[in-house]
């Protein structure tokens, strides 16, 4: 994960990060039933990678709330004793951030782990490389006692850096150009070990399972849905769409002349029926919303399509009006049984399904009136 070798001098801060790739676009599944123990989040995390390890931590980081502007990965050998960067300023790690070291043993990190790991840090901001953190947090899954005790003891972690660095055969930067050295030795007494911190794994997992990646990685039992909330007295900005299309049936079926939902709610023949619309709307948006803060994009996009796919067929039949065609559709939607074992089919209720259609009428992927404009209202 990190290079031992000697770097080569940098004129002026660099930013090194690599791009982060897209989230994938899966479908997440429910965990299957296992008469056998589940295994934890920490007994998956013992099998990860050092490439997996980054990324979690990435995950992670990017939950804390901290006001970065940038989290970024800064990659394998040659990252300068910087796994990940969270820069607080568009400067990057020329400006003011925070500095997050990765180390993924199968056993417990010990002071003897991390002093290469702080010699390094120094080495790169006297090499201009990047500014001194203002924090340099070990990320690990386990933490030995003699280290964590350190690490909560800043002038025991540096007594202790100092009593390897002095050494006659130190290794610490002994392969490094003799100017470096005593300028990173210089640095370092003056600089206050307080920015080294550990993190608990414990508080870790804890944040990082409000994040959609938390199902992604680990077989999770997802947390109540929130109750769906009323629909506001006023049409919302992302109701245009939808309920012009609702308005065109209705001005067609009973002969009406309606402009506005307003206008819909009080009339006699229409109000019930666009009430209900607009909770099945509401509902459909609100489980988009708890999926989006649940689970990868690709598990409720697989809802929709799955949807869409069961009632397009009706909606491109011959109705007299659109009234029936909406009818039609919506009675489809009702009967339809969403994806078998897709992590969210348990909680998706028959409104939500009558929503996702005004939610694929709002994306002109439906539409209820054929020959009269509909298609393009």
């Amino acid at each position: 994960m990190t290079d031992t070798g000697a770097p080569s001098a940098v004129s002026g801060p660099v930013f090194i990060g690599i791009p982060e790739p897209a989230q994938p676009s899966m479908v997440l599944l429910t965990p299957r039933m296992q008469g056998a123990p589940v295994p934890t989040p920490r007994h998956y995390l013992h099998f990860y990678s050092d490439q997996e390890w980054e990324e979690f931590t990435v995950e992670w980081v990017r939950a804390l709330g901290e006001p970065y502007v940038l989290v970024t990965r800064m990659g394998g050998a040659g990252d300068r004793g910087a796994d990940v960067a969270a820069c607080l300023t568009d400067q990057g790690t020329g400006g003011p951030w925070h500095c997050y070291q990765c180390k993924h043993y199968a056993e417990a990190l010990r002071p003897a782990d991390v002093w290469p790991e702080i010699a390094k840090i120094f080495l790169a901001k006297v090499q201009g490389t990047y500014e001194l953190p203002a924090k340099y947090i070990f990320v690990a899954p386990k933490i030995g006692p003699t280290l964590a005790r350190l690490l909560v003891a800043p002038e025991r972690l540096k007594s202790e850096f100092f009593k390897v660095w002095d050494k006659q055969d130190s290794p610490l930067g002994a392969e490094w150009d003799a100017a470096d050295r005593v300028a990173v030795g210089l640095l370092a007494r003056s600089t206050s070990f307080s920015i080294f911190k550990p993190v608990d794994m414990d508080l870790i997992l804890q944040l990082h399972a409000t994040t959609p990646h938390h199902a992604r990685r680990f077989p999770t039992v997802l947390k109540t849905r929130p109750d769906v909330p009323t629909p506001p007295e006023e049409q919302a900005g992302n109701e245009a769409v939808y309920i012009q299309k609702l308005l065109t049936t209705y001005n067609q079926k009973h002969g009406l002349s309606l402009t506005t939902l307003a206008e819909a709610r009080e009339h006699l023949k229409t109000k019930e029926h666009v009430a209900r619309q607009r909770q099945a709307f509401f509902s459909a948006e609100a489980l988009r919303v708890f999926a989006r803060d649940s689970v990868p994009p690709g598990t409720y996009a697989a809802i929709e399509d799955d949807l869409f796919e069961a009632v397009i067929e009706v909606e491109e039949r011959d109705y007299d009006t659109g009234f029936e065609r909406l009818d039609a559709v919506l009675q489809a939607a009702a009967n339809h049984a969403p994806n078998p074992g897709n992590i969210l089919q348990p909680i998706v209720t028959v409104r939500d399904r009558k929503g996702l259609c005004h939610q694929l009428a709002n994306e002109d992927r439906l539409t209820w009136c054929k020959d009269d404009g509909g298609e393009s209202t």
